[in-house]
């Protein structure tokens, strides 16, 4: 297993325009944010910075080891819970902002499961999810398939969010959903008629209700394992 994490960052000294790793990766979330993960290349990167392509490699020796710096750079703007709060309240208020997270950075939720994400915020972000649950009295194991399967509801939830949003707005029906009505009627009718259902069109609704599930299946399962 390799990681950018394994090894230390080389000093700045020399480079042009004090180029940094830290310089390397704010530009990089820019060129990712603004534009996507097909925008982003080394020589691209490094016309951005004003630098020589070979300068990046000082830094960051491959694209991969950038993309695992980015990563963790976008974990660490989710906050820890309130360390006051029950387990429930935390996890919760915690699976909202990494949905939110995913929505502010795109190509991030994306990403995920394709990167190695062993950084410091990363492993924070686990830790401070585990906490409030082992706090409770879950076992380590127990804590840790819950958060697990919580962070996969989430992030497929939002990656789906992500890549329909790309298409247009989520939140409302179609303009043509009459025109696919007519055309799955007959065949498949409970299937159209949840299309006219107008609180099925609420991602947030959606996602309250998949988050409601999961919290409650993971109560019954503790629960019974006690």
């Amino acid at each position: 297993m390799d990681s950018v994490w394994f090894s230390k960052p080389r000093p700045s000294g020399g480079q042009p325009l004090g180029l940094s790793r830290e310089a390397i990766v704010r530009k990089a979330l820019q060129v990712l944010d603004e534009h996507g993960l097909q925008k982003l290349s080394m020589r691209k990167l490094a016309a951005e910075l004003g630098a020589a392509p070979m300068s990046l490699y000082w830094h960051v020796p491959t694209k991969d080891a950038l993309m695992e710096l980015c990563l963790d750079e976008v974990f660490g703007e989710l906050e820890p819970p309130d360390p006051d709060v029950d387990w429930e309240t935390a996890l919760r208020g915690m699976m909202h902002s990494m949905r939110h997270l995913a929505l502010r950075h795109p190509w991030w939720v994306k990403t995920i499961g394709e990167y190695m994400s062993i950084g410091p915020n990363a492993v924070g972000t686990a830790d401070a999810m585990l906490e409030p649950m082992r706090n409770a009295g879950f076992s380590a194991v127990d804590a840790s398939q819950s958060v697990s399967t919580l962070s996969s509801f989430v992030i497929g939830f939002a990656l789906a969010e992500v890549n329909f949003g790309d298409r247009g707005r989520l939140d409302v029906p179609p303009p043509d959903v009459a025109r696919f009505a007519d055309l799955y009627r007959d065949r498949y009718p409970r299937y159209v008629e949840m299309m006219n259902e107008p609180e099925l069109w609420s991602l947030d609704r959606q996602f309250e209700f998949g988050l409601d599930c999961v919290l409650d299946g993971i109560k019954a399962r503790v629960n019974v394992l006690k």
